[in-house]
């Protein structure tokens, strides 16, 4: 069966489907971790991180928690800022590791636990398509299986555009020498002319000097000026 739509919405479509792919592929610098706990509370002092695995790269460690309670059949959204971009590609695995408060703590149940990418779509698009769900020990970590490397592996130099143009186009090149764990390889920075920096969206621009304050006493009108007040003829004798 063939799907017709009108003329008029395939436009929109497209834009669509570019901005959905756009957030995929742009690194990012923020996260939204939702949570939904089951039967257990989550005592206060209980250690909670969201744990990014990244090819070649060491795992993410990001605090969820700072000591506070949480009730039983709760939902949480916690919003993560990241100190270094993240590019969902590179992503192997994610999970959460989980610490009780004490020896004696009892296991944490996820209900439900999604991190959400920004995007401009309607619907947020989960990291890895993938929801976390199951039972943590007094100390343990729940995490999704590993990505296949050849799910990772680039197929053309657009999977290893990071959108950027002053560090230069990435390649896919997965042999090359210098090819990351995706098969990309960075590009060549800009040069621009001297006295020039790049800037992202404005290309070479010149360095621009702060102003200099001019002193007011340091330049003085040359010219001689009268006394305005009248002049008096001498008294008569």
């Amino acid at each position: 069966m063939k799907l017709h739509l009108p003329t008029s919405v395939w436009p929109i479509l497209l834009l669509w489907l570019m901005g959905a792919a756009s957030a995929a592929a742009s690194p990012l610098s923020r996260l939204e971790v939702h949570i939904v706990t089951g039967a257990d509370e989550l005592a206060a002092g209980s250690s909670l991180e969201l744990r990014i695995y990244e090819a070649g790269k060491n795992a993410r460690r990001l605090p969820l928690v700072h000591g506070e309670f949480w009730p039983r059949d709760s939902t949480h959204v916690i919003p993560v800022k990241l100190s270094e971009a993240l590019d969902p590609r590179t992503v192997v695995r994610f999970g959460l590791y989980y610490r009780g408060a004490s020896p004696l703590a009892r296991s944490f149940e996820v209900v439900a636990a999604d991190v959400l990418l920004p995007s401009s779509a309607s619907q947020p698009e989960r990291l890895l398509d993938a929801t976390l769900s199951g039972v943590i020990s007094r100390e343990g970590e729940l995490a999704t299986l590993d990505r296949e490397q050849s799910a990772m592996t680039c197929k053309g130099d657009a999977d290893c555009d990071d959108k950027r143009a002053c560090n230069g186009r990435e390649r896919c090149a997965p042999r090359a020498a210098g090819a990351d764990a995706r098969g990309c390889v960075k590009g060549t920075p800009l040069a621009c002319p001297v006295n020039q920096v790049c800037g992202e969206g404005v290309g070479c621009r010149g360095i621009t000097e702060p102003s200099k304050s001019k002193d007011p006493t340091a330049s003085q009108d040359s010219t001689t000026t009268q006394d305005p007040s009248p002049t008096r003829d001498p008294p008569k004798p």
